[in-house]
């Protein structure tokens, strides 16, 4: 059975959704599907060849689904792990892991004790440019500071009756839906974040959402960082990483550009990637074969730690917040 795709549900067919399900995977191959407007999804599951199931007990009760990959509103998350884990259907959860450490931990936990596998959506852990800056960051000696920038236009579409556009679903702005890719890169570069300090302001975008945000952070290591994510204006991207030997740049997703201590400059380009692709068949790959998931379920746990308390900060006005994570509770 190891050279077989592992059959699997989607659960969620919004936008994003979609675009999991259409990912040319390899490993995984999406069998079924489920969402709260089933109607909308008649014609796309038909196009895909989707069976279409009435709700997740459903997904759940089938025995012809090996796992779930959810594209939900993050705060459902925790629960749907709990119950996926319960039926032993391995999952793939979309970023966030959850909103809340203590959901996240629960999740985790009945994950861990039902023996499935659970992976979290972070597919720019499977960029070509950041796997090279990951591998080479010993070059550039100890890691001091990082900045880190992920914008776009995407809040001109969402509206207060959209769970993309409910604040409760999407804390400090765009934290959930850009930032936090940021954030996690840095986690896998400089490991926990011990605290933070946030401002959040709504300007310009017509739902409810903070559309403009700023973090400053603190890192366990002893570096520190600046991370900016931006709900209205155009399409940006940037991580930049300074060491005491020199410095790294992804000035875009596709490039990655060094500097030593003597001025020698380095770029290199790489060929785009289909990284939803990528992380489903890596997660298709450890349900198969072992073979560990780029995201590590502690590194995913710290995201969650540090995304609450920079929610908390931004409601206190960029006051400093400690990031509680699961070994100080």
């Amino acid at each position: 059975m190891t050279d077989q795709p592992v059959r699997a549900a989607i659960v969620g067919l919004g936008r994003w959704g979609e675009n999991l399900t259409t990912a040319p995977t390899s490993a995984l191959r999406f069998t079924h599907a489920t969402t709260r407007s089933t109607g909308k999804a008649q014609d796309f599951c038909r196009k895909q060849e989707l069976t279409l199931l009435l709700s997740f007990d459903e997904v759940l009760a089938c025995n012809q689904i090996e796992a779930v990959v959810l594209a939900t509103p993050h705060s459902q998350h925790g629960e749907q792990i709990r119950h996926a884990a319960a039926a032993r259907k391995h999952v793939f959860v979309e970023k966030p892991l959850a909103l809340h450490l203590d959901d996240a931990q629960e999740a985790t936990a009945a994950a861990q004790r039902a023996g499935i596998h659970l992976c979290v959506g972070f597919n720019r852990r499977f960029l070509p440019a950041f796997q090279r800056l990951e591998v080479g960051a010993g070059a550039l000696g100890r890691l001091l500071h990082v900045e880190g920038a992920f914008s776009g236009s995407f809040g001109y579409q969402y509206t207060d009756q959209m769970w993309r556009g409910d604040t409760s679903e999407n804390p400090a702005g765009g934290m959930a839906a850009m930032g936090i890719h940021i954030l996690d890169l840095m986690i896998a570069l400089l490991g926990p974040v011990r605290r933070v300090s946030t401002i959040s302001r709504h300007v310009a975008v017509p739902s409810q959402l903070q559309d403009v945000t700023s973090v400053m952070l603190d890192f366990t290591c002893g570096a520190t960082g600046s991370l900016s994510t931006l709900m209205s204006t155009a399409n940006f991207w940037r991580l930049h990483v300074f060491g005491a030997n020199g410095w790294a740049q992804m000035p875009d997703q596709t490039s990655l550009i060094t500097a030593t201590l003597d001025g020698h400059l380095h770029r290199e380009d790489f060929a785009p990637c289909d990284s939803l692709a990528a992380e489903l068949d890596a997660f298709a790959h450890q349900i198969r074969t072992g073979q560990p998931y780029p995201v590590s379920l502690r590194q995913a746990l710290d995201g969650v730690a540090a995304m609450e308390a920079i929610a908390i900060s931004a409601e206190n006005g960029g006051r400093w917040t400690d990031v509680v994570t699961a070994s100080s509770r």
